[in-house]
């Protein structure tokens, strides 16, 4: 009777295993083995640099959701407006031609902003075109215009005016070596009226830098790992003449609200290092996906020959030397972003931030202080909540167009230890706004409001 019912189960578990093969292969995706790469659409230097971007070999089989991987690479690209693919019989059976169509941006592109913020506190923040005397509105305007040109089998040349970085010319390689690899380098020159506001870290004080003049390098490097993973490095640096040195969280009672400084020269620097893994669809106006970063970000700061002007009891401006300073960061950050369709036309992102690191200052100056060395801790984060809705998405070979409401909230907060300022730093933020896009670039409205006072007490 024993052996029997063994028997029986043995017969049962043989009966089973081909269903049980047939159940795994069916939940195995799908496989195609791509024959050839047909770029459809741009012309011969972008075709070239999107069929590197897709990272696809021909004669190697892919999943569909691996296809579609390579298409969202190829719509990351700053050149690239639409990209879609197809899969076609190719010369043998089993065998496809993946066939990608791309709609390129115009070679002339602008990228126009307005941005009309609402301050719970008065505020000083960049150069605005209308404030008001209380210090609680402001109004900024801001932009580039330029255009880009292919040069050789994979790069791209390019040149703009910036409301922020002034004249700027740049060129980018892609798929360098051969390897998908993307080098960029630029350079920028404004002669009035750029103003940094920098880390606690690097000035404690919360203020903002202003330079008179200035130039700007920046260099860029970006290794695939395959799929949506890629290594990352970033190096600028922005140096030029000082203007002036403003409180940021402007002291209504404070006599001197604004410390000019007339002479010397800053020097502000960044660098940053990280793996990146990023699956959205679209760089401006993302629908889908999910982007995470982690990395080390490095900054440091310098001025040397300034000469402070203060103002006497009189009204005369005197001249105060000030000595050469030098403050520097490092810090580990780690940052995502996720994006949920959540009907057609409307998409919710959820964001976050947090990082932690040390700064060492030389020769820091806190008004009517003696100047000082300080080693600090920095740490903090954000959260943040966005919601998009498609109002006009039109995708036709005569035209190409997006209006795109949008509307969000953040919460973040900054903090050094020991505190020599407005540590912790809090921000509370909401935005809606309207963005349009077509072809020749992107124009942003948008309402503010900007809290930076003590949030989560």
């Amino acid at each position: 009777m024993r052996t029997r019912t063994l028997r029986a189960l043995a017969l049962l578990l043989l009966a089973a295993l081909p269903l049980r093969a047939q159940e795994e292969a069916s939940q195995e995706p799908a496989r195609f083995l791509i024959e050839t790469i047909t770029v459809e659409g741009p012309q011969e230097g972008a075709a070239n640099i999107v069929r590197a971007e897709t990272l696809l070999e021909e004669g190697k089989t892919y999943t569909e959701d691996q296809l579609r991987q390579a298409v969202y690479r190829v719509h990351r690209l700053p050149f690239v407006l639409d990209a879609s693919f197809s899969l076609r019989k190719g010369s043998q059976h089993g065998a496809y031609e993946l066939a990608i169509e791309v709609q390129t941006a115009r070679w002339f592109f602008f990228d126009h902003w307005i941005r009309a913020f609402r301050f719970a506190e008065p505020l000083d923040l960049e150069e605005s075109v209308r404030t008001d005397e209380t210090m609680k509105s402001s109004v900024f305007l801001g932009g580039l215009a330029g255009a880009r040109r292919f040069v050789g089998r994979s790069g791209v040349l390019f040149g703009a005016l910036d409301s922020e970085d002034g004249a700027q010319v740049g060129f980018t390689k892609y798929d360098l070596f051969h390897r998908g690899i993307l080098a960029s380098a630029g350079y920028s020159r404004t002669v009035c009226c750029v103003r940094e506001v920098l880390p606690l870290a690097l000035d404690p004080t919360f203020t903002s830098w202003g330079f008179d003049s200035s130039r700007k390098i920046s260099l860029g490097l970006a290794i695939p790992l395959g799929g949506p993973q890629s290594i990352q490095l970033s190096l600028s640096e922005r140096r030029g003449d000082v203007s002036s040195r403003r409180n940021v969280i402007v002291d209504p009672q404070a006599q001197v609200p604004v410390i000019f400084i007339e002479d010397g020269e800053l020097a502000y620097g960044r660098a940053e290092a990280k793996w990146v893994y990023d699956t959205s669809d679209d760089p401006l106006l993302p629908t889908r996906g999910l982007s995470l970063s982690a990395g080390l970000e490095a900054a440091r700061f310098d001025g040397r020959d300034l000469i402070e002007l203060l103002p006497s009891v009189e009204g005369d401006l005197f001249p105060i030397p000030i000595p050469a300073f030098h403050s520097e960061e490092v810090v580990a950050a780690a940052s995502a972003i996720r994006h949920w369709p959540i009907t057609p036309r409307q998409t919710v992102s959820a964001t976050g931030r947090v990082f932690g690191g040390t700064s060492r200052l030389e020769n820091l100056m806190v008004r009517f202080e003696p100047p000082r060395d300080v080693d600090l801790d920095t740490f903090g984060g954000s959260l943040g909540v966005q919601h998009a809705l498609n109002l006009r998405r039109s995708r036709h070979s005569a035209g190409f167009t997006d209006v795109r409401l949008e509307s969000g909230v953040e919460m973040g907060v900054e903090r050094t230890s020991p505190d020599l300022g407005p540590s912790p730093l809090e921000r509370f933020s909401a935005w809606v706004g309207l963005v349009f896009r077509n072809q020749w670039g992107r124009v942003r409205a948008f309402l503010s409001y900007l809290d930076l006072g003590k949030i989560l007490q």
